[in-house]
């Protein structure tokens, strides 16, 4: 009994410990998670409004089926030319290429006479 208790609080600390690591990643990487998880959801998107699987995808792509499930789990920290393959293969926009123009420093506002 007492080698069942003991197997049973080593499994109990291993757990936590993977737990508390996989809590500590997810909080240090939250930022980029976040990007891609709204990815995942257009790319989701676009498949189904195009009535595409994710092996059409990824054949579009040049990819395999695998890495089309890991890029819609939005998990995975991807490249600007993943990201520009995705563009292409379902014809969207992921990343808007509009730049904002700076105001000149000392620029005068033009006012009504």
């Amino acid at each position: 009994m007492k080698d069942i208790v003991k197997k049973l609080q080593e499994l109990s600390e291993d757990h936590s410990a993977a737990w508390l690591e996989g809590a500590k990643w997810r909080d240090a990487n939250h930022d980029w998670l976040i990007k891609s998880a709204v990815i995942a959801v257009r790319v989701l998107q676009a498949l189904d409004e195009q009535q595409l699987s994710q092996k059409d995808l990824a054949q579009r792509m040049g990819v395999t089926p695998q890495q089309i499930s890991k890029i819609v789990k939005g998990k995975e920290n991807l490249t600007l030319e993943t990201i520009a393959k995705l563009e292409k293969a379902l014809g969207i926009v992921i990343i808007s290429e509009e730049v904002k123009k700076k105001k000149k420093r000392g620029a005068k506002k033009k006012t009504a006479a």
